[in-house]
């Protein structure tokens, strides 16, 4: 199947109900992390890439995946709560409605592509193939 190009956008969230994400890599450094999501539920595999993570508050499986930067005041609860002194070069990332689970991390970004669950990330090997990578998004 042949794409028009990947759709590339920006947005305030990204939500994925009803969608069981895992955390399927970290890289060596622990400042990488990815969440993934397979096809089961739709045709198209999703991911995310957390880059210069800082802090995780998550467990590995997550089912349905609400991401969108704390507010001031969310940030604020949550640094208190945990003990963090988040510096303020990094963002975090609510990644449930119903629970804390969080993310200190840069800008998060996404895939939509026709990867398998066992494919490479789309972000290291598939970035330009408008063959497999559907879509791209960042937060903005």
């Amino acid at each position: 199947m042949t794409q028009q190009g990947i759709r590339r956008y920006t947005a305030s969230s990204f939500e994925a109900p009803g969608r069981l994400f895992q955390i399927t890599r970290v890289s060596r450094t622990h400042t990488q992390l990815w969440l993934q999501s397979d096809a089961s539920a739709t045709e198209h595999r999703l991911e995310v890439l957390f880059q210069w993570v800082q802090f995780i508050s998550a467990p590995f499986v997550l089912s349905g995946l609400y991401l969108r930067e704390a507010t001031p005041d969310e940030r604020a609860r949550i640094s208190e709560r945990h003990a963090l002194e988040v510096d303020p070069r990094w963002g975090l990332y609510l990644l449930s409605r119903d629970h804390d689970w969080f993310v200190v991390s840069g800008n998060p970004i996404w895939a939509e592509s026709n990867l398998a669950y066992d494919d490479e990330p789309v972000f290291w090997s598939y970035a330009g193939r408008e063959d497999l990578v559907i879509s791209v998004g960042t937060m903005t």
